[in-house]
């Protein structure tokens, strides 16, 4: 999980957090240690048996929360956690044989999601990934941009489901803002018993804002010495004979799509605009 409640009930993302207080499951209260990668850090539940079991309940739980309410949206042929031999897959529920719905909590590599969603698709199974578990939060975080999907009325967007509250919450017009692309959408929620209001819901989207870069954005920039910027940075001086962050000031960004992995201020600059691993975006690329 990427947040968790401090000794004040406070949640507190993971990347905010220094380790020197303690740390509780929002869900079951339980005490939870911050668990620093080399990528994002992270909230284990101090028990793993615990932390396991609690990921199965709140999984079971949901799963059975979905199919209830495609039941009463009259779906045809709901199958839950049938064996698929062609593609060796066992889908959390499978409709009509045509679409696939996964109910997610615990963590996946996107690259074994990658694995799951192209085997769906070379069977002809539409996918539909919900988030819940650890992927349940007030915000979307870099972890949750492998899920990201898109219609023309949501943009780019992500759905959770917290079973406990029976609630949905989409995020919407999910896109990268400013020179460092800070995440930001819109959110809804909707009560699992009104889910054909999330179904039919339009949104009215936003337009894009120019952002300015700010002096404290260029110091920052100023101060980044990881070899892959420090590189950037003296390359780009010696090509154009003005550092970076001169450069950058006074620039305006617009909102951008958020499916690439460099921030904003390096594309501005001349770095390569690479793309993100996107699984469920993969099919209308082919």
């Amino acid at each position: 999980m990427y947040a968790a409640l401090n000794d004040e009930q406070k949640l507190i993302n993971a990347i905010e957090c220094n380790g020197q207080e303690r740390y509780f499951c929002p869900r079951c209260k339980l005490p939870v240690k911050l668990i620093f990668t080399s990528e994002t850090p992270f909230f284990r539940h101090e028990n793993k048996i615990d932390n396991d079991t609690n990921e199965r309940d709140i999984h079971k739980q949901g799963k059975s929360l979905i199919i209830e309410i495609l039941k009463k949206l009259s779906y045809p042929n709901i199958e839950s956690e049938v064996y698929l031999n062609k593609i060796s897959q066992r889908p959390d529920i499978l409709i009509d044989k045509k679409t696939v719905v996964e109910y997610q909590c615990a963590k996946i590599d996107v690259n074994k999601l990658s694995k799951r969603v192209k085997s769906y698709y070379d069977s002809d199974l539409e996918n539909i990934w919900i988030l819940g578990g650890d992927y349940l939060q007030k915000n979307i975080t870099k972890a949750h941009l492998k899920f990201i999907s898109y219609n023309v009325f949501w943009g780019f967007y992500v759905v959770m489901l917290d079973p406990i509250n029976e609630e949905f919450q989409l995020f919407y017009q999910i896109r990268f803002n400013g020179p460092f692309s800070k995440i930001s959408s819109g959110k809804r929620i909707f009560k699992a018993s009104e889910v054909t209001k999330l179904l039919n819901f339009k949104p009215h989207l936003r337009p894009s804002k120019k952002l300015a870069i700010t002096d404290v954005q260029v110091e920052r920039i100023q101060r980044l010495n990881s070899r892959k910027f420090k590189n950037f940075k003296i390359a780009y001086y010696q090509r154009n004979e003005i550092t970076v962050d001169k450069f950058l000031i006074g620039k305006l960004f617009t909102a951008c799509k958020p499916i690439y992995q460099n921030p904003q201020w390096a594309v501005t600059c001349g770095m390569e605009n690479k793309r993100l691993h996107q699984p469920l975006l993969d099919k209308k690329r082919r």
